[in-house]
């Protein structure tokens, strides 16, 4: 696809980034037979709040970029400090570590290249800020396949930690390496 802008988030269009949220994740959650309405409705309030984090600290705390294509809304990528549950499982091994929290396309760009570009834009301001490494985990089986096929075996993996099947993954990588590995060496990816 080509045209498609990597940018920053704007105040003025947190609505509609919030909407984008509810639909990636409704469908997020019927790709992987997850039917905990109320599980869903915390994660939706979770990452409104995570994108309110990035607004009130000037991308401090959260660092939200977002895909567009044709003025819409179809992708977003964020990181930021660590979550709870991450922290908890490893004995909080990784408190210190910044954390991928969001890697979300929506349901009708997917499988087009759009969260290599977001984290492409990622790694590329995470290594221009000199962040080591990286850590971020993932419930979700068909995003545990994508990861592993990327970055290789977790760090940590808590099998069958949400039931029969659904295992909690977690990962670690040195930014240098998924900064080459997504930008080569010296390519990359501009955003504003």
């Amino acid at each position: 696809m080509d045209h498609i802008k990597i940018r920053r988030p704007r105040i003025e269009e947190i609505d509609s980034i919030e909407k984008f949220f509810a639909i990636v994740l409704k469908d997020t959650f019927e790709k992987n037979g997850i039917g905990d309405l109320k599980a869903l409705e915390e994660e939706i309030q979770n990452k409104k709040r995570c994108i309110r984090q990035d607004f009130e600290s000037d991308g401090k705390d959260r660092h939200f970029l977002l895909a567009e294509y044709n003025n819409s809304l179809i992708g977003s990528a964020e990181y930021g400090i660590s979550n709870e549950l991450l922290n908890q499982c490893t004995r909080h091994k990784f408190r210190d570590v910044l954390e991928i929290g969001t890697v979300f396309v929506h349901p009708g760009y997917q499988r087009r290249g759009i969260s290599s570009l977001l984290l492409s834009g990622t790694f590329q301001n995470l290594y221009d800020r000199e962040v080591k490494e990286i850590c971020f985990d993932s419930g979700y089986r068909i995003a545990q396949k994508i990861w592993c096929k990327r970055f290789g075996d977790p760090e940590y993996c808590f099998r069958d930690y949400w039931g029969k099947g659904s295992h909690y993954m977690i990962w670690k990588v040195k930014v240098e390496d998924a900064f080459r590995s997504f930008c080569g060496d010296g390519d990359q990816t501009e955003y504003r």
